[in-house]
């Protein structure tokens, strides 16, 4: 009698290893250190695939509409229009001009925006929800899946990092700006045509005959889509991607995706005249010409002109009845009154 017990005892117990639902022992060389999706569990990939759309949806189809093809309700009312997320033609990337950018690039734009257009910043949105508004993003073109990951182009070293006096770099930049990289060609020309040709010889090139119509001011062109677009004027206009220095190198060196800025980093190395001579041009340049650019931006006349508005250094109450009393003098002498205004770029 014992014996049938056993016997079906084992009997049960391997019809419960062979039901459905049951997972066997990990064998020796299984990897047991990941979390397994099962039930109604979902993945990490699933759950911000969820809550990115969800966050879509609240923050950003009234400009790229639900399809993310860039055909929001408010697009007929904005120049450029929004981004189509479908063609994933990103401008502002750290990755070479034509890749798709990089997770931190995605990041970096929902979070500070681009500065004067209609993308604002969600500085105030979590980390993962932001995360997650990346995950959507990149369900939405097939690219993604297409091609491989980008690299950044890489940082090299600020050879001009450690000098208090910024003077060289500037004019350093200013010449690799007019007579090498030929910014001018679709950013306005900072300098007389003189010294353009004399930047231009300097770097082992004949000099130019003529220049285009309008050289001072910046020249259209149509991207990559047939939209026009207009380069910035460093002297007036904004700077969409960030002003620092690092913002500045990142665009110069990388370029702009469906612009005619190109990626720098791959076309700057220019050796030197002679077997044996130093390069006449290197990647180091790339942050010469990030201190010109940043230097013509610092000299754009402030919004507001000293002394033309006085600053309020304490709170104002508000009046419901009645007139409010009349102002004060301030108590401030007026050497120490605000004068200085940072430049709006």
């Amino acid at each position: 009698m014992k014996h049938l017990l056993f016997i079906a005892t084992g009997i049960a117990l391997l019809a419960l290893a062979a039901a459905p639902g049951c997972k066997p022992a990990p064998a020796d060389d299984e990897d047991t250190s990941r979390p397994a999706a099962f039930g109604y569990q979902q993945s990490v990939h699933d759950a911000l695939l969820e809550e990115g759309r969800s966050a879509y949806l609240q923050y950003c189809v009234g400009c790229h509409g639900d399809r993310g093809d860039g055909n929001g309700p408010a697009a007929k009312f904005l120049h450029p229009p929004p981004r189509n997320f479908i063609t994933a033609n990103y401008k502002f990337s750290s990755a070479r001009a034509g890749r798709l950018p990089t997770d931190a690039d995605l990041k970096r734009t929902i979070t500070l925006g681009l500065r004067g257009s209609a993308m604002p910043a969600f500085r105030l949105l979590s980390t993962r929800t932001v995360e997650a508004l990346v995950t959507y993003l990149k369900s939405l073109s097939p690219r993604w899946k297409e091609e491989d990951a980008s690299m950044p182009v890489p940082l090299v070293d600020d050879p001009y990092r450690r000098e208090t006096d910024k003077t060289e770099a500037i004019a350093r930049g200013e010449a690799l700006y007019h007579g090498l990289a030929i910014c001018w060609s679709c950013h306005p020309a900072y300098v007389p045509e003189a010294r353009i040709n004399e930047y231009i010889v300097s770097f082992g090139n004949p000099a130019r005959e003529g220049f285009r119509p309008n050289l001072h001011l910046a020249e259209a062109k149509p991207n990559s889509e047939g939209i026009v677009l207009y380069p910035p004027d460093f002297l007036r206009d904004f700077v969409r991607a960030g002003t620092s220095l690092e913002d500045l190198y990142r665009s110069v060196a990388a370029g702009i995706t469906s612009t005619a800025m190109p990626t720098w980093y791959d076309s700057i190395d220019i050796p030197g005249a002679n077997p044996g001579d130093p390069p006449r041009a290197s990647a180091g340049d790339l942050w010469a010409i990030a201190y010109y650019v940043q230097d013509l931006l610092k000299k754009r006349p402030p919004l507001l002109k000293p002394n033309e508005f006085n600053v309020r250094a304490h709170a104002q109450g508000i009046y419901l009845h009645g007139p409010p009393p009349k102002p004060t003098q301030p108590t401030t002498p007026e050497s120490e009154q605000p004068t200085n205004f940072e430049p709006d770029f």
